[in-house]
């Protein structure tokens, strides 16, 4: 027998494929599962200057910056780096134009986070410090230039970019000067990521990290000689003695009566780190102890040598201090 298909047999398939398609849900499609980048430091850490704005950024309002945290990377940390490549020594703190951008307020992980927009001192920050190297090296920062592992630098989440921060190792006293040029740090606890160079002066390269103070250095309250004291010439140095022996009681903070030159070693916020330096300086020059004074200006704890009655003495004593202790130095008059 032949089966002939009738036109109401095509009616009601047609109505049951209809039924079935409009009681099937939408199809879903698959979420996106790339995690976040495992670094805490984007290889372009301005997110006011050329950092594509992620999703759930709004368009025209700030930049976003989620950052899933991962532990630090295992294993050595200096391996490939030449140790034969020269690191930049000290810097010269000068008054330089804020770059365009790196002003603007940006969001990291849900936190709103709005930068300096203009040198503000006295400022001063005490936490954890960490230090980035040939991983980072030569990627742009958010200054827009390429970051030198070996350049005195460091990024900060708020401070002006540029802008020129003294820092000083909490456990060994040991300070520098460098060149704010980048955001960060982003994902862990910290205040300040310092670049190879900065970290190897501070002694903190095998481990990694340390607890460290920042002051930020305004440079337009500098006189000349300050500015010229980080380029002072090298050569061996002649120290004045005074024969007195050093005592281990911090010294009471005192203002500078007499005029000559002075040579300032460390500014801090809080005595305690003042008197830790001024004893490190006393258990390794002695001979300087009749120099060495605590000034407190008002905002801050200076310890200073002096007074020099002429520039080439004030040179000896920051010669002396910069090649027997690392410390930085400004040569001030008064």
């Amino acid at each position: 027998m032949v089966f002939k298909w009738q036109p109401t047999c095509t009616l009601m398939l047609a109505c049951i494929i209809a039924a079935c398609s409009s009681s099937m849900p939408p199809r879903q499609t698959t979420p996106d599962t790339t995690p976040p980048a495992s670094s805490d430091r984007p290889s372009s850490t301005a997110p006011a200057i050329g950092v594509p704005a992620p999703t759930g950024a709004v368009p025209g309002g700030p930049k976003v910056i989620n950052i899933d945290p991962k532990p630090e990377t295992t294993g050595n940390p200096t391996d490939g780096i030449d140790p034969n490549i020269p690191l930049e020594t000290t810097v010269t703190p000068k008054l330089e134009p804020i770059v365009k951008g790196t002003t603007k307020p940006y969001i990291v992980n849900g936190e709103t986070v709005t930068p300096m927009s203009a040198i503000s001192t006295p400022f001063t920050q005490t936490g954890h410090a960490s230090w980035y190297g040939k991983k980072f090296h030569g990627r742009r920062t958010a200054s827009g230039e390429p970051y030198d592992m070996f350049k005195l630098s460091a990024a900060h989440r708020t401070l002006p970019i540029p802008s020129y921060i003294r820092i000083t190792n909490l456990s060994n006293g040991k300070t520098v000067m460098a060149r704010v040029n980048d955001r960060g740090p982003f994902g862990r606890d910290r205040i300040i990521d310092l670049s190879y160079a900065a970290a190897k002066q501070l002694d903190i390269i095998r481990h990694g990290s340390a607890q460290v103070e920042i002051s930020l250095i305004d440079p337009s309250q500098q006189t000349p000689l300050q500015a010229g004291a980080a380029e002072a010439a090298p050569g061996n140095s002649a120290t004045q003695t005074a024969p007195v022996n050093a005592t281990g009681n911090a010294a009471r903070a005192s203002t500078l009566e007499a005029s000559g030159l002075y040579v300032q070693v460390g500014a801090f916020g809080q005595e305690e780190n003042a008197d830790r330096l001024q004893q490190r300086i006393l258990n390794a020059a002695p001979e300087t102890q009749s120099q060495l004074n605590k000034v407190y200006n008002g905002k801050t704890f200076q310890i200073v040598l002096g007074p020099y009655p002429n520039q080439a003495l004030a040179a000896q004593a920051a010669n002396q201090m910069r090649d027997k202790l690392q410390l930085p130095t400004l040569i001030f008059s008064r």
